[in-house]
Protein backbone atom coordinates (compact mmCIF):
# COMPACT_ATOMS: atom_id res chain seq x y z
CA UNK A 1 0.00 0.00 0.00
CA UNK A 2 1.49 3.76 -1.14
CA UNK A 3 2.56 5.64 1.79
CA UNK A 4 0.14 8.76 2.52
CA UNK A 5 1.19 12.09 0.50
CA UNK A 6 2.68 14.85 2.47
CA UNK A 7 2.09 18.12 1.96
CA UNK A 8 4.24 20.78 3.95
CA UNK A 9 2.18 24.21 4.22
CA UNK A 10 3.81 27.13 4.84
CA UNK A 11 2.27 30.17 6.28
CA UNK A 12 2.87 33.35 8.04
CA UNK A 13 -0.54 33.55 9.36
CA UNK A 14 -3.98 31.29 7.80
CA UNK A 15 -7.86 32.78 7.83
CA UNK A 16 -10.74 30.48 8.74
CA UNK A 17 -11.29 28.91 5.46
CA UNK A 18 -7.55 28.00 4.87
CA UNK A 19 -7.94 26.22 8.42
CA UNK A 20 -10.92 24.18 7.51
CA UNK A 21 -9.30 23.09 4.10
CA UNK A 22 -6.05 21.98 5.97
CA UNK A 23 -8.43 19.95 8.37
CA UNK A 24 -10.01 19.01 5.49
CA UNK A 25 -7.59 17.67 3.88
CA UNK A 26 -6.12 15.80 6.39
CA UNK A 27 -9.54 14.14 6.81
CA UNK A 28 -8.95 12.92 3.07
CA UNK A 29 -6.02 11.00 4.11
CA UNK A 30 -3.22 13.83 3.10
CA UNK A 31 -0.23 13.34 5.79
CA UNK A 32 -0.60 17.84 6.57
CA UNK A 33 2.52 19.33 8.43
CA UNK A 34 2.51 23.04 8.54
CA UNK A 35 5.25 26.05 8.89
CA UNK A 36 4.04 29.22 10.34
CA UNK A 37 5.46 32.55 12.28
CA UNK A 38 5.99 32.04 15.91
CA UNK A 39 3.00 31.98 18.33
CA UNK A 40 0.67 32.41 15.05
CA UNK A 41 -3.07 32.58 16.21
CA UNK A 42 -4.29 29.25 14.96
CA UNK A 43 -1.68 27.16 16.93
CA UNK A 44 -3.90 25.30 19.20
CA UNK A 45 -6.39 24.46 16.91
CA UNK A 46 -4.00 22.79 14.57
CA UNK A 47 -2.31 20.87 16.78
CA UNK A 48 -5.61 19.44 18.36
CA UNK A 49 -5.84 18.19 15.31
CA UNK A 50 -3.03 16.25 15.37
CA UNK A 51 -0.89 18.16 12.69
CA UNK A 52 2.81 19.05 13.03
CA UNK A 53 3.50 22.74 13.65
CA UNK A 54 6.67 24.49 13.14
CA UNK A 55 7.43 27.55 14.05
CA UNK A 56 9.85 29.94 12.05
CA UNK A 57 9.56 33.50 11.37
CA UNK A 58 10.82 34.63 8.22
CA UNK A 59 11.67 38.67 8.77
CA UNK A 60 12.52 39.35 5.07
CA UNK A 61 12.26 37.77 1.17
CA UNK A 62 15.87 36.66 1.47
CA UNK A 63 16.17 35.76 5.59
CA UNK A 64 19.42 33.02 5.58
CA UNK A 65 18.32 32.03 8.96
CA UNK A 66 15.03 30.65 7.82
CA UNK A 67 16.37 29.50 4.64
CA UNK A 68 18.50 27.08 6.51
CA UNK A 69 15.80 25.83 9.45
CA UNK A 70 13.43 25.85 6.53
CA UNK A 71 15.85 23.49 4.21
CA UNK A 72 16.47 21.10 7.80
CA UNK A 73 12.73 20.82 8.20
CA UNK A 74 11.94 19.18 4.34
CA UNK A 75 14.95 17.35 4.49
CA UNK A 76 13.91 15.94 7.79
CA UNK A 77 9.97 16.25 7.10
CA UNK A 78 10.48 15.11 3.46
CA UNK A 79 6.98 16.25 1.83
CA UNK A 80 5.96 15.16 -1.31
CA UNK A 81 4.79 18.81 -1.96
CA UNK A 82 5.96 21.81 -0.48
CA UNK A 83 2.74 24.68 -0.38
CA UNK A 84 3.30 27.91 0.25
CA UNK A 85 0.55 30.78 1.06
CA UNK A 86 2.91 33.95 1.12
CA UNK A 87 5.68 35.93 -1.59
CA UNK A 88 7.88 36.20 1.56
CA UNK A 89 7.18 32.77 2.37
CA UNK A 90 7.94 31.48 -1.21
CA UNK A 91 10.86 33.36 -1.76
CA UNK A 92 12.57 32.00 0.79
CA UNK A 93 11.05 28.26 0.02
CA UNK A 94 12.76 28.62 -3.23
CA UNK A 95 16.01 28.83 -1.98
CA UNK A 96 15.63 26.09 0.72
CA UNK A 97 14.34 23.81 -1.32
CA UNK A 98 16.70 24.32 -4.77
CA UNK A 99 17.75 20.96 -5.64
CA UNK A 100 15.57 18.90 -3.09
CA UNK A 101 12.85 16.73 -4.33
CA UNK A 102 9.12 18.04 -3.42
CA UNK A 103 7.23 19.72 -5.46
CA UNK A 104 6.54 23.21 -5.20
CA UNK A 105 2.86 24.99 -5.08
CA UNK A 106 2.15 29.06 -4.66
CA UNK A 107 -0.78 30.52 -3.31
CA UNK A 108 -1.45 33.80 -4.89
CA UNK A 109 -4.72 35.48 -3.71
CA UNK A 110 -4.50 39.00 -5.50
CA UNK A 111 -4.32 40.63 -9.03
CA UNK A 112 -1.26 42.35 -10.29
CA UNK A 113 1.92 43.71 -8.57
CA UNK A 114 4.42 41.14 -10.94
CA UNK A 115 6.44 41.73 -13.46
CA UNK A 116 9.45 39.75 -15.36
CA UNK A 117 11.24 43.01 -14.81
CA UNK A 118 11.43 42.95 -11.39
CA UNK A 119 13.97 40.49 -9.42
CA UNK A 120 11.20 40.21 -6.85
CA UNK A 121 8.90 38.85 -8.67
CA UNK A 122 11.62 36.33 -10.65
CA UNK A 123 12.61 35.21 -7.56
CA UNK A 124 8.71 34.59 -6.20
CA UNK A 125 6.11 33.65 -9.15
CA UNK A 126 7.70 33.52 -11.89
CA UNK A 127 10.72 31.55 -10.58
CA UNK A 128 11.11 28.08 -12.53
CA UNK A 129 11.03 26.34 -9.67
CA UNK A 130 7.62 26.98 -8.91
CA UNK A 131 5.66 23.68 -10.16
CA UNK A 132 2.08 25.31 -9.50
CA UNK A 133 0.71 28.39 -9.11
CA UNK A 134 -3.43 28.03 -6.98
CA UNK A 135 -5.35 31.26 -8.05
CA UNK A 136 -8.44 32.17 -5.53
CA UNK A 137 -9.92 33.44 -8.75
CA UNK A 138 -10.23 33.23 -12.12
CA UNK A 139 -9.09 37.12 -12.74
CA UNK A 140 -5.70 36.56 -10.80
CA UNK A 141 -5.08 33.26 -13.10
CA UNK A 142 -5.77 35.39 -16.70
CA UNK A 143 -3.53 38.49 -14.91
CA UNK A 144 -0.89 36.00 -14.58
CA UNK A 145 -1.36 34.24 -18.17
CA UNK A 146 -1.68 37.47 -19.27
CA UNK A 147 1.57 39.04 -17.64
CA UNK A 148 4.55 38.46 -20.78
CA UNK A 149 7.18 40.19 -21.77
CA UNK A 150 8.70 39.24 -25.14
CA UNK A 151 9.67 35.22 -24.28
CA UNK A 152 9.02 35.46 -21.11
CA UNK A 153 5.60 33.89 -19.84
CA UNK A 154 4.31 31.68 -17.35
CA UNK A 155 2.88 28.01 -19.32
CA UNK A 156 -0.83 28.05 -19.11
CA UNK A 157 -0.24 24.20 -17.37
CA UNK A 158 1.15 25.78 -14.55
CA UNK A 159 -1.28 28.04 -13.57
CA UNK A 160 -4.91 26.97 -12.37
CA UNK A 161 -8.39 28.14 -10.13
CA UNK A 162 -9.33 27.35 -6.81
CA UNK A 163 -12.13 29.56 -5.34
CA UNK A 164 -11.27 29.29 -1.23
CA UNK A 165 -14.44 27.90 0.40
CA UNK A 166 -16.54 29.50 3.11
CA UNK A 167 -19.24 27.70 5.14
CA UNK A 168 -22.61 29.80 5.24
CA UNK A 169 -22.50 29.08 8.63
CA UNK A 170 -19.53 30.48 9.85
CA UNK A 171 -21.37 33.81 10.32
CA UNK A 172 -24.37 33.00 11.72
CA UNK A 173 -27.25 35.47 11.27
CA UNK A 174 -29.13 36.85 14.08
CA UNK A 175 -32.84 37.14 13.69
CA UNK A 176 -32.66 40.77 15.21
CA UNK A 177 -33.39 44.10 14.36
CA UNK A 178 -29.75 45.97 13.49
CA UNK A 179 -29.11 48.86 15.95
CA UNK A 180 -26.50 51.18 14.44
CA UNK A 181 -27.37 53.42 17.14
CA UNK A 182 -23.11 54.00 18.50
CA UNK A 183 -22.53 55.48 15.56
CA UNK A 184 -25.19 57.74 15.73
CA UNK A 185 -27.16 55.94 13.13
CA UNK A 186 -31.49 56.69 13.26
CA UNK A 187 -33.32 53.12 13.55
CA UNK A 188 -35.05 53.76 10.52
CA UNK A 189 -32.12 54.53 8.41
CA UNK A 190 -31.46 52.38 5.55
CA UNK A 191 -27.77 51.60 6.11
CA UNK A 192 -25.42 51.19 3.33
CA UNK A 193 -21.55 49.15 4.19
CA UNK A 194 -18.40 48.49 2.97
CA UNK A 195 -15.56 46.88 4.34
CA UNK A 196 -12.17 47.14 3.27
CA UNK A 197 -8.74 48.88 4.30
CA UNK A 198 -9.74 52.59 3.06
CA UNK A 199 -7.61 53.39 0.12
CA UNK A 200 -7.81 54.44 -2.93
CA UNK A 201 -7.71 51.26 -5.11
CA UNK A 202 -10.59 50.09 -2.77
CA UNK A 203 -12.80 52.62 -4.98
CA UNK A 204 -14.12 54.16 -1.69
CA UNK A 205 -13.20 57.61 -2.76
CA UNK A 206 -15.75 56.37 -5.98
CA UNK A 207 -18.79 54.72 -3.35
CA UNK A 208 -18.63 58.49 -1.71
CA UNK A 209 -19.63 60.32 -4.55
CA UNK A 210 -21.73 57.86 -5.81
CA UNK A 211 -23.66 57.80 -1.85
CA UNK A 212 -23.84 61.54 -2.38
CA UNK A 213 -25.91 61.09 -5.74
CA UNK A 214 -28.42 58.50 -4.05
CA UNK A 215 -32.41 59.88 -4.60
CA UNK A 216 -32.66 57.89 -0.98
CA UNK A 217 -32.46 60.61 2.05
CA UNK A 218 -32.79 58.15 4.63
CA UNK A 219 -29.56 56.01 3.55
CA UNK A 220 -26.20 56.10 5.92
CA UNK A 221 -22.96 55.17 4.29
CA UNK A 222 -21.12 52.51 7.34
CA UNK A 223 -17.03 52.51 5.97
CA UNK A 224 -15.78 49.71 8.56
CA UNK A 225 -11.78 49.41 8.30
CA UNK A 226 -8.56 51.57 8.99
CA UNK A 227 -8.26 54.45 6.83
CA UNK A 228 -5.16 53.77 5.54
CA UNK A 229 -5.44 57.25 3.08
CA UNK A 230 -5.58 60.96 4.30
CA UNK A 231 -7.50 62.00 1.02
CA UNK A 232 -10.37 59.63 1.97
CA UNK A 233 -10.66 61.18 5.14
CA UNK A 234 -10.30 64.74 3.71
CA UNK A 235 -13.00 63.71 1.14
CA UNK A 236 -15.60 62.85 3.95
CA UNK A 237 -15.14 65.91 5.67
CA UNK A 238 -16.01 68.18 2.68
CA UNK A 239 -18.95 65.88 1.15
CA UNK A 240 -22.43 67.59 1.72
CA UNK A 241 -23.88 64.24 2.80
CA UNK A 242 -20.51 64.04 5.83
CA UNK A 243 -23.62 63.50 8.40
CA UNK A 244 -24.56 60.06 6.66
CA UNK A 245 -20.41 58.61 6.87
CA UNK A 246 -19.47 56.88 9.58
CA UNK A 247 -16.54 55.73 10.28
CA UNK A 248 -16.38 53.28 13.27
CA UNK A 249 -12.21 51.86 12.31
CA UNK A 250 -11.56 48.46 12.50
CA UNK A 251 -14.03 45.78 14.69
CA UNK A 252 -13.46 42.85 15.90
CA UNK A 253 -17.28 42.65 15.15
CA UNK A 254 -16.89 43.36 11.53
CA UNK A 255 -18.84 40.45 10.35
CA UNK A 256 -21.66 41.00 12.47
CA UNK A 257 -22.01 44.94 11.56
CA UNK A 258 -22.18 43.51 7.93
CA UNK A 259 -24.68 40.78 8.46
CA UNK A 260 -26.80 43.79 9.92
CA UNK A 261 -26.49 46.27 7.19
CA UNK A 262 -29.60 46.74 4.29
CA UNK A 263 -26.99 47.03 1.18
CA UNK A 264 -23.25 45.99 1.06
CA UNK A 265 -20.70 47.27 -1.17
CA UNK A 266 -17.51 46.72 -2.34
CA UNK A 267 -16.57 49.47 -5.02
CA UNK A 268 -12.94 48.45 -5.52
CA UNK A 269 -11.10 49.56 -8.66
CA UNK A 270 -8.05 47.24 -9.02
CA UNK A 271 -6.18 44.57 -7.64
CA UNK A 272 -8.99 42.80 -5.50
CA UNK A 273 -8.56 38.85 -5.19
CA UNK A 274 -12.15 36.99 -3.98
CA UNK A 275 -12.77 39.29 -1.36
CA UNK A 276 -13.76 37.74 1.99
CA UNK A 277 -16.29 41.09 2.82
CA UNK A 278 -18.90 40.28 -0.13
CA UNK A 279 -18.47 36.22 1.13
CA UNK A 280 -19.37 37.32 5.14
CA UNK A 281 -22.24 39.36 3.61
CA UNK A 282 -23.92 36.94 0.85
CA UNK A 283 -23.40 34.33 3.59
CA UNK A 284 -25.73 36.15 5.95
CA UNK A 285 -28.08 37.02 2.81
CA UNK A 286 -27.02 40.57 2.41
CA UNK A 287 -27.49 41.30 -0.92
CA UNK A 288 -24.16 43.34 -2.38
CA UNK A 289 -23.04 45.62 -5.45
CA UNK A 290 -19.60 44.98 -6.33
CA UNK A 291 -17.48 46.70 -9.31
CA UNK A 292 -16.02 44.40 -12.10
CA UNK A 293 -12.42 44.52 -10.64
CA UNK A 294 -10.91 41.08 -9.87
CA UNK A 295 -12.35 38.27 -8.22
CA UNK A 296 -15.89 39.83 -7.23
CA UNK A 297 -17.61 39.08 -10.28
CA UNK A 298 -17.12 35.77 -9.67
CA UNK A 299 -18.84 35.67 -7.02
CA UNK A 300 -22.04 37.89 -7.69
CA UNK A 301 -24.52 36.42 -10.56
CA UNK A 302 -25.51 40.28 -11.61
CA UNK A 303 -29.09 40.76 -11.42
CA UNK A 304 -29.55 37.34 -9.21
CA UNK A 305 -27.02 37.68 -6.43
CA UNK A 306 -26.42 40.77 -5.85
CA UNK A 307 -25.29 43.75 -8.83
CA UNK A 308 -21.77 43.60 -10.75
CA UNK A 309 -21.15 47.18 -12.30
CA UNK A 310 -17.97 49.19 -13.68
CA UNK A 311 -15.65 49.97 -11.81
CA UNK A 312 -15.02 53.91 -11.32
CA UNK A 313 -18.47 54.90 -12.26
CA UNK A 314 -20.28 56.71 -9.31
CA UNK A 315 -23.67 56.85 -11.58
CA UNK A 316 -23.86 53.32 -12.34
CA UNK A 317 -22.65 52.63 -8.56
CA UNK A 318 -25.64 55.06 -7.72
CA UNK A 319 -27.98 53.40 -10.00
CA UNK A 320 -27.53 50.44 -8.58
CA UNK A 321 -27.33 51.09 -4.89
CA UNK A 322 -30.72 53.11 -5.31
CA UNK A 323 -32.22 50.41 -7.34
CA UNK A 324 -32.05 47.91 -4.17
CA UNK A 325 -32.82 50.37 -1.89
CA UNK A 326 -35.90 51.13 -3.46
CA UNK A 327 -36.77 47.48 -3.34
CA UNK A 328 -36.74 45.50 -0.16
CA UNK A 329 -38.44 42.36 -1.45
CA UNK A 330 -35.90 42.28 -4.46
CA UNK A 331 -32.94 42.70 -1.90
CA UNK A 332 -34.20 39.81 0.51
CA UNK A 333 -34.17 37.67 -2.41
CA UNK A 334 -31.07 38.32 -3.63
CA UNK A 335 -29.71 37.59 -0.01
CA UNK A 336 -30.93 34.36 -0.42
CA UNK A 337 -29.73 33.11 -3.51
CA UNK A 338 -26.13 35.04 -2.12
CA UNK A 339 -26.29 32.36 -0.04
CA UNK A 340 -26.86 29.95 -1.65
CA UNK A 341 -24.77 30.54 -4.14
CA UNK A 342 -22.09 30.22 -1.37
CA UNK A 343 -23.60 27.17 0.02
CA UNK A 344 -23.10 25.47 -3.16
CA UNK A 345 -20.22 26.92 -5.11
CA UNK A 346 -17.56 28.11 -2.75
CA UNK A 347 -17.77 25.81 0.26
CA UNK A 348 -14.45 23.93 1.35
CA UNK A 349 -14.67 20.39 0.15
CA UNK A 350 -14.85 22.04 -3.36
CA UNK A 351 -11.80 23.95 -2.80
CA UNK A 352 -9.97 20.12 -1.22
CA UNK A 353 -11.15 18.31 -3.86
CA UNK A 354 -9.57 20.94 -6.65
CA UNK A 355 -6.25 21.36 -4.41
CA UNK A 356 -6.13 17.44 -4.26
CA UNK A 357 -6.76 17.30 -8.01
CA UNK A 358 -3.43 19.49 -8.70
CA UNK A 359 -1.58 17.65 -6.34
CA UNK A 360 -2.66 14.62 -7.99
CA UNK A 361 -1.55 16.03 -11.38
CA UNK A 362 1.28 17.04 -9.85
CA UNK A 363 2.56 13.89 -8.57
CA UNK A 364 1.14 11.45 -11.53
CA UNK A 365 -1.15 9.76 -8.97
CA UNK A 366 -4.34 9.81 -7.50
CA UNK A 367 -3.64 10.74 -3.96
CA UNK A 368 -6.17 10.12 -1.82
CA UNK A 369 -7.52 6.89 -3.76
CA UNK A 370 -10.42 8.62 -5.76
CA UNK A 371 -10.47 12.49 -5.78
CA UNK A 372 -8.41 13.53 -9.30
Amino acid sequence: MDQPVKVLHVFQEMDLGERHQLLRTKARGIDVVVVCKTGASFLEEIQAAGIPVHQLDMHRRRDPEAIARLRQLVQSEQPDIVHVYTKTALSNTIRAIDDLPPRLVAYRGIVGNLHWLNPTSRNSFFHPRVDRIICVCEAIRQDLLQNRFLNWRLPEEKVVTVHKGHETDWWPRENVPADFSEFGIPADALVIGSMAQMRKRKGIPVLIEAFEKLATPKAHLLLVGKVNDKHIAKRIARSPAADRIHLPGWRADAASLIGALDLFVLPSLRREGLPRSVIEAMSQQVASVVTDSGGSPELIEDGVSGRIVASGDPDALASAIDELLGDPEQRKQMGIAAEQRIRTCFNPDITVEKTLAVYSELLGRDVTGGCA
